[in-house]
């Protein structure tokens, strides 16, 4: 007597039950624990909302009193200075954001010094790409920006021709140009050489990391 014939059975597939901490989503894709990212998310919100305001303050000061206290050259080189961290900030933001970890892994592997500490900035990459962009490269625009008024008002008690509205509008004008500019430029040039950018970067980590780690007791 034939019983029911049944279909080809898989052998040697070990019975796996999905991880705790892991759920599958309606489309079939695989969650992580949310109550954890979340708490990650949440404690860097609140860490770089009081990095930003410290950093802001003190970036505000220094401009408004360097672009008071020197002569109008050297006001204006401190705003050169400011827009120029804005955009470098903003193109290693860029480079850590679109750079791939296996050139490193392979450097790593062949002992390669800077290696290590690339690659633990590019596993934070989120973090590192929001610190330079968001806060460092934010910073300086708005930096700037009051650097600029400074400017302004030096240029109109100075005794120039020039209507305070007129100076006001070209400054705000060139140095949002300039800004837009500059970054323009450097996203490019960060994607086109984001590995070179992040291994200089992990160089001079590596070079403070060793200097601190020699330094004498």
């Amino acid at each position: 007597m034939l019983g029911n014939p049944t279909g080809p059975k898989l052998q040697g597939l070990p019975n796996v039950s999905p991880p705790k901490n892991i759920f599958i989503d309606g489309k079939g894709f695989l969650l992580s624990n949310s109550n954890k990212k979340i708490k990650h998310i949440r404690n860097w919100a609140i860490k770089i909302f009081f990095i930003s305001f410290i950093l802001a303050a003190a970036f505000s000061v220094v401009a408004e009193f360097f672009t008071q206290s020197l002569s109008l050259f050297a006001a204006f080189l401190i705003l050169i200075l400011i827009v120029a961290l804005g955009v470098i900030s903003d193109l290693v933001g860029v480079a850590f954001a679109t750079c791939e970890h296996k050139p490193f892994i392979a450097m790593a592997a062949k002992k390669v010094r800077n290696a290590k500490v690339c690659l633990e900035l590019l596993k934070n990459a989120d973090v590192v790409s929001n610190f330079c962009n968001d806060v460092i490269g934010d910073i300086c625009g708005i930096v700037s920006g009051a650097a600029g008024a400074a400017i302004a008002t030096k240029i109109i008690v100075s005794g120039a021709s020039i209507s305070e509205s007129i100076v006001a509008i070209l400054l705000s004008s060139i140095i949002a140009a300039t800004t837009v500019a500059g970054k323009a430029i450097g996203k490019g040039y960060a994607m086109r050489n984001n590995k070179g950018i992040v291994s200089l970067i992990g160089t001079i980590i590596t070079f403070f990391k060793k200097k601190e780690s020699i330094k004498p007791e």
